[in-house]
């Protein structure tokens, strides 16, 4: 599969890349951290260590690996996480969950909630936490379609399936009308980058390829237009940026 480099023109940048139409994800099974040697599946019992997001292959220095903190993803919810929680309309839907603290979050700020994953060994623990949690893709029928008061993409999960836009347009459908979506993007405004990558822990144990997508505030707004999503608000919370997102009428 090839990634093609965005056509030339007024704003074009060198570290900007064009995804194909649909989402990577399509073109095969492998999903966020699996298959390989499973990095992703023997950290998160543990909740201990570092892992890293890089490419399978080659890409512009500038686009650099991405680090996660496992104690972070385990941990609870930041303050600065469930003010943003505060302000959105309920029931929630938390895209790619993983261990469950936003989940934990929501619950007790008395917001319904629920979360979908890929990872079964990310399920278990969220449900253990006591959210409830599905084990599926954002891709594949959920609950309550259409009927989502707010939906969240944090912690880099803008990139679920290597296509923003179709990942934003997926989204959507599942919102009510008045709906809203918070999504993280980069700290690079007009980062907009898709590839397939890897998960590698701090051993360098890493996991099959999977597609993934990145994004800037900018680059993230543009998307979301594409896809039928106004950017109503950016804020940027302990050094991290969140857009929020509203179907537009």
């Amino acid at each position: 599969m090839s990634i093609q480099t965005a056509r030339g023109g007024p704003g074009a940048r060198s570290d900007s890349f064009a995804p194909d139409s649909r989402p990577l994800a399509l073109f095969g099974p492998a999903l966020f951290g699996q298959g390989g040697h499973e990095p992703y599946a023997r950290s998160l019992p543990l909740g201990l260590g570092r892992l890293t997001l890089r490419p399978e292959s080659a890409l512009p220095e500038s686009i650099g690996p991405v680090h996660f903190n496992m104690l972070g993803w385990s941990g609870p919810a930041t303050a600065g996480e469930r003010e943003l929680l505060r302000a959105l309309r309920g029931p929630v839907l938390d895209v790619g969950c993983g261990p469950g603290r936003m989940l934990e979050a929501a619950r007790e700020l008395g917001l319904a909630s629920m979360g979908v994953d890929s990872s079964p060994a990310a399920v278990k623990l969220a449900t253990a936490r006591g959210g409830a949690a599905i084990l599926g893709s954002i891709f594949d029928p959920v609950p309550h379609e259409r009927g989502w008061g707010s939906a969240l993409l944090l912690d880099g999960n803008i990139g679920i399936g290597g296509n923003i836009r179709v990942l934003l347009e997926r989204v959507a459908s599942l919102l009510a009308s008045d709906g809203q979506v918070l999504a993280e993007a980069e700290a690079r405004d007009f980062l907009d980058v898709a590839y397939l990558a890897v998960l590698e822990d701090s051993d360098g144990r890493a996991s099959a390829a999977f597609p993934w997508a990145r994004a800037g505030a900018k680059a993230l707004a543009v998307h979301a237009a594409r896809a039928g999503l106004d950017t109503v608000a950016t804020r940027t919370v302990q050094g991290r940026v969140f857009l929020t997102l509203e179907r537009r009428p």
